[in-house]
């Protein structure tokens, strides 16, 4: 955005970040990365642009701040740890001055969210991403962002009475669901139990100790992702201390009917429909428990594996929003 490779003078107050919207986005969703350009100083910091542009064009940054110069590309992509690729943007002007100059007042900034397949086809397909952000020429800020693009998964777990089939909230719950894919491909699940069933509200397994007490092995838990849609028979949730909403490490629930008390107090991150799976969760519904819940019999997780979701659901699904809603502290009947 400099003609003479030299960033505008203040410009080491300059901060370029890069931030992606989630951690991982699945190949039918856009990938939307916010783009930060923050002046730390304090002194505003004018930069001429080489292409003319106004806030009426409803972009909130300029594009030559957003993609570069032919001959100075801002933005570069390496995908699974390969060599980075610059990205060399389609823009009239010739990478002199215009005459037009952005100011970044003292402690402020300037941003923009967008959908990086707009600029990197490549970018839609599965696989590890790292793209880099150079917006003041090749001796000014580097921002740098890292994520994932893999295809949407339905999680399948196989229990002692049959099994369930759960379709991922990815676009609820983005953060509880990388987790709980995480603990799935790590086999964490496997040879688990369910420990807690209380029929016609809900079961919870996954506990290391098998009472309800235990966590990840390395204490990782997850800040909340509360949406108001309806915890139904099938739901799948991440389980969390009454008192902190942020408390959800391994442990899920799933409703065993539909519990308008839990609606937006539990992470949503899946559900299941389908008959087979309701027949399992009718069977579940039906062992016999102590006084505690506590199943008389061993109820094993032989396993949980990913499949690739069915294709013709997916594109039924869109992308679903709700919004969201403050956790209650206290809800009704909750397990860890």
């Amino acid at each position: 955005a400099h003609g003479n490779d030299e960033p505008p003078p203040g410009s080491e107050a300059l901060r370029a970040e890069l931030q992606p919207t989630r951690p991982i986005y699945t190949t039918d969703m856009p990938v939307r990365v916010r783009f930060t350009l923050m002046n730390t100083g304090d002194r505003p910091v004018d930069i001429p642009l080489s292409v003319p542009w106004n806030f009426d064009d409803g972009v909130t940054l300029p594009q030559t701040l957003l993609l570069g110069q032919p001959d100075h590309p801002a933005l570069a992509f390496s995908f699974n740890n390969e060599a980075p690729q610059a990205i060399k943007p389609a823009l009239a002007g010739s990478g002199d001055p215009s005459g037009v100059t952005l100011r970044i007042a003292a402690h402020s900034s300037l941003g923009a969210e967008v959908d990086l397949r707009d600029y990197y086809s490549g970018v839609r397909y599965p696989g590890a991403y790292r793209v880099e952000w150079q917006p003041l020429g090749p001796r000014g800020p580097v921002g740098a962002a890292e994520f994932r693009v893999e295809p949407r998964k339905d999680a399948i777990l196989v229990t002692d009475l049959g099994k369930i089939t759960f379709a991922l909230e990815y676009e609820l719950a983005p953060r509880n669901v990388e987790n709980f894919l995480e603990l799935v491909r790590a086999d964490f699940y496997n040879g688990k139990t369910i420990h807690r069933i209380v029929p016609g509200f809900v079961l919870q397994g996954g506990c290391p100790n098998g009472n309800g007490t235990g966590l990840r092995k390395d204490g990782k838990t997850v800040v909340g992702e509360f949406h108001s849609t309806p915890v139904d028979i099938g739901t799948l949730m991440m389980a969390r201390r009454p008192s902190d909403p942020n408390s959800a490490s391994c442990q899920f629930l799933v409703a065993l009917g539909r519990q308008p008390s839990l609606d937006g107090k539990y992470t949503v991150i899946g559900r299941a429909t389908d008959p087979e799976s309701l027949r399992t969760l009718q069977a579940l519904a039906a062992v016999k428990t102590d006084r505690t819940d506590r199943p008389l019999a061993p109820v094993t997780i032989r396993s949980i594996n990913l499949v690739d979701a069915d294709s013709e659901r997916v594109r039924n699904l869109g992308h679903r929003s709700a919004a969201p809603s403050a956790p209650s502290a206290e809800p009704a009947r909750s397990g860890r």
